[in-house]
C-alpha cells in the first residue's frame, strides 16, 4: 500500500525517515520511493551510493561492521531532528566457508544486523507516532547450515525488534519484514532462478516493490507493532531448499 504525498507531510513539514543500506539495490529503491512521497530522507550507505542528489536527501557514509563508525553515525543522527520512521535495511551476507577469520566473520554479521540498529535507534529523537521497520530474512526462521552466522544474526535482529516493540510500546511501533526471493542479481543464471522460483507458491520474482509496499503499510498503519511480515511468495510453507547433511 503506497502512502500519498499528503500522508508524508505533517502540518506542512516533511516527515523524516532514516534508511540504512540505502546506497544501492533495495535500499536505493526505498529511498527514492520516500523522496517521491515528500519525505525528508536520511540515507546511510557503506562504500558507495547510487542515489542522485535531491533537496530532501541527506547521505551519510558509515561501515556498520565497525563499532566506532556506528557510534559516529549515531552522533550525526542525533543532530538531525525528530525521526518519524526508521528502516534498517543494511545487510551483510557471506557463507561461513568463505570466512578467513571466524571471529571477525561472526562480529561483522552481528554488528551490521544487531549492534547497528540497536545503537542508532537508541539515541534518536523520535517524533510522535514513529515507526521502525527492520528487514530480516526468511532464514531467521529457516536455518541454512551454509550461512549459519548470517541466519543467526538475522534471527537476533528479529528477536531484538520484537523486544523493542515491547520496550517502546506507546512511543515507537516496531515491525519486521522477512523477505524471501525478491530480486535476482545479474550473476544468477536461469537454472538457479528456476530452482528458487520452484520453491515459491507464487512462482514469480517479487521485485523490490513488494518490500516497499510492505514497508509503507507497516509505517502508515497505526495498529501494527510486534509484527513479522513474510514477503516470500509463500516460500515459508513449501519445501524451501535442498541441503545435504553429514554426521561429522
Amino acid at each position: 500500500m503506497a502512502t500519498s504525498k499528503a500522508e508524508g507531510l505533517e502540518k506542512g513539514i516533511a516527515k523524516t525517515i532514516v534508511i540504512t543500506g540505502a546506497g544501492r539495490r533495495m535500499g536505493k529503491q526505498l529511498a527514492e520511493h520516500f523522496l517521491a512521497q515528500g519525505w525528508q530522507v536520511i540515507a546511510h550507505y557503506n562504500t558507495r551510493s547510487e542515489l542522485e542528489s535531491h533537496p530532501q536527501l541527506t547521505q551519510l557514509q558509515a561501515d556498520l561492521s565497525d563499532p566506532d563508525a556506528i557510534a559516529q553515525l549515531s552522533q550525526q543522527l542525533q543532530s538531525l531532528g525528530p525521526i518519524h520512521a526508521f528502516i534498517h535495511n543494511a545487510s551483510c551476507f557471506q557463507p561461513d566457508a568463505a570466512a578467513e577469520d571466524s571471529v571477525e566473520h561472526f562480529q561483522r554479521h552481528f554488528n551490521v544486523h544487531v549492534l547497528a540498529p540497536s545503537e542508532l535507534t537508541g539515541s534518536l529523537t523520535w517524533a510522535e507516532g514513529a515507526a521502525m521497520v527492520n528487514i530480516s530474512d526468511i532464514y531467521a526462521d529457516i536455518p541454512n547450515q551454509r550461512f549459519a552466522v548470517y541466519c543467526a544474526s538475522k534471527a537476533a535482529l528479529q528477536n531484538w525488534s520484537l523486544s523493542m516493540a515491547q520496550r517502546w510500546a506507546g512511543k515507537v511501533r516496531v515491525n519486521v519484514i522477512q523477505p524471501g526471493p525478491i530480486q535476482f542479481l545479474p550473476e544468477h543464471d536461469e537454472a538457479y532462478r528456476q530452482k528458487v522460483l520452484s520453491q515459491s507458491l507464487i512462482k514469480q520474482e517479487l521485485g523490490y516493490q513488494s518490500v516497499i509496499d510492505s514497508a509503507d503499510f507497516l509505517i502508515s498503519n497505526p495498529s501494527l507493532t510486534g509484527t513479522v511480515m513474510r514477503v516470500d511468495g509463500g516460500r515459508f510453507v513449501t519445501n524451501r531448499y535442498e541441503q545435504t547433511f553429514s554426521n561429522h
